[in-house]
């Protein structure tokens, strides 16, 4: 597949890439910019949702190492949280590799337009500051819950798993520059059993989405550092933006 394509689209593979790499880091999303990419250079629609899988694993592996570097990384509250979410993203993966997706996409919509005005609101309502997952003491019965299904969707889909992510993080009052770290410590587990399902159905391009892959991982290098510096505010209102923003996209292409 590689083989077969031009300079500029290899240019535009990794320039996606990256600019998914910082969204994903920063909010999430940035699978809306590479699924339609791979799917115009040729790949069909279930391959090129195997082969995104790839790109997502090699960012979040280097962001992880990322947060874990700059002492920013919650451990123990991360892999809780992905307890709850890998056996949702067994059963979304397997159900990926069986079913079509489009008629997902207005629904998806609705979502996030809903998680926009929770990230809107949740400012005025809030009455005290965000915790360091550390100090985290509350009931995991409801989050637990929320993150079995947020991993039936990522594994389904993966697009816009992020949002759902962070809904729940904010739910439980944590602050999302760790929350971001632990996000992408969850999105890592069911994106790497999601891939090795979508690999045994034959539904990864290897070589597009090790190229789709570097270029994510630059832009989530550069997304860990301004997460890092700019902190919770900032990456609550990016959130928001990128909500709406994606949101609108997904009911105009309806």
């Amino acid at each position: 597949m590689l083989e077969n394509l031009s300079l500029i689209n290899l240019t535009a593979v990794l320039f996606i890439g990256a600019s998914a790499g910082f969204i994903n880091v920063l909010a999430g999303g940035g699978s809306f910019l590479t699924l339609p990419l791979l799917i115009f250079l040729g790949l069909p629609p279930n391959i090129a949702n195997g082969t995104n899988r790839l790109a997502i694993l090699m960012q979040n592996t280097f962001a992880v190492g990322s947060f874990i570097n700059k002492k920013v990384y919650p451990g123990i509250f991360a892999l809780k949280a992905a307890l709850f979410a890998v056996p949702g993203g067994i059963l979304g993966a397997w159900l990926a590799t069986i079913v079509s997706n489009s008629q997902f996409r207005i629904s998806l919509a609705v979502m996030m337009i809903l998680m926009s005005l929770f990230t809107l609101l949740s400012s005025n309502k809030q009455k005290q500051d965000p915790l360091d997952p550390a100090f985290y003491e509350g009931s995991w019965v409801g989050p637990g819950i929320g993150y079995f299904f947020v991993g039936i969707y990522g594994g389904y889909i993966q697009a816009g798993v992020g949002f759902l992510v962070l809904t729940v993080l904010m739910w439980q009052n944590i602050n999302l520059v760790h929350g971001n770290a632990v996000k992408l410590t969850i999105i890592f587990f069911f994106t790497a059993i999601a891939l090795v399902i979508f690999a045994v159905n034959g539904q990864v391009n290897w070589g597009m989405g090790l190229m789709l892959g570097i270029g994510n991982m630059g832009g989530a290098w550069l997304g860990t550092h301004v997460a890092i510096k700019k902190g919770h505010n900032f990456i609550k209102h990016v959130v928001t933006i990128a909500v709406i923003a994606f949101a609108i996209k997904l009911l105009l292409d309806n």
